[in-house]
């Protein structure tokens, strides 16, 4: 992924650069701090924004602290309490500095697991510390406390509802219960071995999760991949798009009682996990991918399959559209539930279905074309509503551009290796970015080698990182009891969001 644009800039400068850059229409892609101080004695403070024109990177070198930039562009706010947390870098001015992934009840607040220097011992608990929520004050004023433990086999979260009769006044969540230290455990390890790692941040995207870092590996060690590569790894990212959504809308059946059209949907999904295995051996398409190329190759048979299902796909997804814009009960349950306004998913830099269905031409795929997404002439796909119908009917029409994309690349699948073999060897502290579109929108990396040809620093940006904070303005206002379809509507990933 090229960057088009690169700026070193002081701290005090680059506020005034960023309400420029936030006038001119572009929005955060993304924010990457590495410790470089064996390097240059400085961390640096990489801020990545996107949109028309390409992507432009703007560096603040710093010991100890940097200016916030979360009154100007909202999207940094996460970001910048994440730095304080891992690296111990002030961000200046930061309205809220509450810890967000170590937690003040057990973990000691001096020591930042992504500094260099740290020795990987968890620290010892001296006392239990104390973790202050936002309160809503007032007559009548409740709080229902939802998680971190759920029934079931739900990822950890919690969610703090506070309200006055049914409508929600205020959310406020709370995530990073299980932090794995992924960006940790790759320091030091080599490409193949770190896209094993990042293939399990979040099962069902690993192929696009993959094809992201990729992006950004094959750049680094200028590795050229055939175009019959090329070819493959769309086909399989748009099957894993494909039988994500097919489960996203039977979920929003089985969330609003019409279990009959979710169990012909899950039943569907069904079919093509099983066409991922006889593809690849696994049912979520693990492994398919690898620095170079892929592992497995898609013969003629193979593609006449993969056509086959992807045409059954379209066929019964048009049974279920059909259904939900005749049904009056359906409608009421999805029209205006959730609504997410353009101006908030602005605000929050969102990305994927959760952008495109409030209005937002954000779309990696044509943004920013990779593999063989620049040759399909690809169109955005927008809603305006911003509510659950919207990111609905969203993901539908978005299954009908997969099956195209699918359809016309396998019509044309070109000759070639899937595969080829490479002995470069990085640029000593040389960096690339890699971007993906994912189910729930652009999977983001930042990759710099060390001058062993290993990992140095690698930092990943789950879609679910950027938009799990716009859940707490599409709540405002709904009832309690709309909070599992607003929630299933954007069906976030614990697990990648909490690296």
């Amino acid at each position: 992924m090229i960057i088009i644009d690169k700026h070193d800039i002081k701290s005090d400068d680059f506020i005034n650069s960023a309400e420029n850059i936030k006038t001119s229409g572009k929005y955060l892609l993304g924010i990457a701090v590495a410790d470089e101080r064996v390097v240059n004695s400085k961390f640096s403070v990489r801020y990545f924004f996107g949109g028309t024109g390409g992507i432009e990177e703007y560096c603040v070198k710093t010991e100890d602290s940097f200016r916030s930039i979360s009154k100007i562009c909202p999207a940094a706010k996460m970001y910048e309490r994440e730095i304080y947390d891992l690296f111990g870098l002030l961000p200046e001015g930061h309205p809220d500095l509450r810890p967000l992934m170590l937690y003040p009840e057990n973990w000691d607040s001096s020591i930042h697991p992504l500094r260099k220097d740290y020795n990987g011992v968890i620290p010892e608990m001296k006392k239990y510390g104390e973790y202050k929520f936002k309160e809503v004050l007032g007559e009548g004023i409740f709080n229902v406390l939802v998680g971190p433990v759920h029934a079931g086999i739900i990822e950890p979260g919690h969610f703090r509802f506070s309200l006055a009769g049914e409508p929600v006044l205020q959310l406020e969540i709370r995530h990073f219960w299980k932090h794995r230290g992924v960006e940790k455990i790759c320091e030091g390890k080599d490409f193949k071995e770190t896209l094993d790692i990042i293939s399990k941040i979040s099962g069902d995207n690993n192929v696009n999760i993959a094809i992201s870092y990729l992006e950004a590996a094959e750049s680094i060690l200028n590795i050229e991949i055939t175009e019959r590569v090329k070819y493959i790894r769309v086909i399989l990212a748009e099957l894993e798009r494909m039988w994500n959504y097919v489960r996203d809308v039977a979920w929003i059946f089985m969330d609003i009682g019409f279990a009959l059209p979710a169990q012909n949907l899950f039943a569907l999904q069904e079919e093509l996990m099983r066409l991922n295995k006889n593809l690849s051996g696994h049912r979520f398409l693990f492994n398919s991918l690898t620095v170079g190329g892929v592992n497995l190759d898609l013969d003629s048979k193979k593609l006449k399959s993969i056509e086959e299902a992807v045409g059954k796909v379209e066929n019964i997804i048009k049974e279920s559209e059909e259904f939900i814009l005749s049904s009056s009960s359906v409608l009421d349950r999805l029209e205006f539930t959730g609504k997410i306004n353009k101006k908030t998913a602005e605000e929050l830099s969102l990305c994927g279905i959760s952008a495109r269905a409030s209005g937002l031409s954000r779309d990696t795929r044509i943004e920013y074309p990779y593999l063989a997404y620049g040759s399909l002439n690809l169109k955005p796909v927008i809603l305006e509503g911003g509510d659950v119908f919207s990111r609905t009917a969203l993901r539908i029409k978005e299954i009908y551009l997969s099956k195209e994309i699918i359809s016309n690349l396998a019509s044309n699948m070109p000759e070639g290796n899937i595969c080829v073999q490479y002995e470069s060897k990085p640029e000593a502290y040389g960096y690339a970015i890699g971007n993906s579109e994912t189910s729930r929108g652009n999977a983001f990396f930042y990759i710099m080698a060390d001058d062993k040809g290993k990992i140095f620093r690698l930092k990943y940006i789950d879609p679910s990182f950027r938009i799990w904070p716009s859940i707490q303005y599409g709540v405002l206002g709904n009832i309690i009891a709309d909070f599992p379809l607003i929630n299933k509507s954007l069906n976030l990933s614990y697990a990648g969001n909490d690296m």
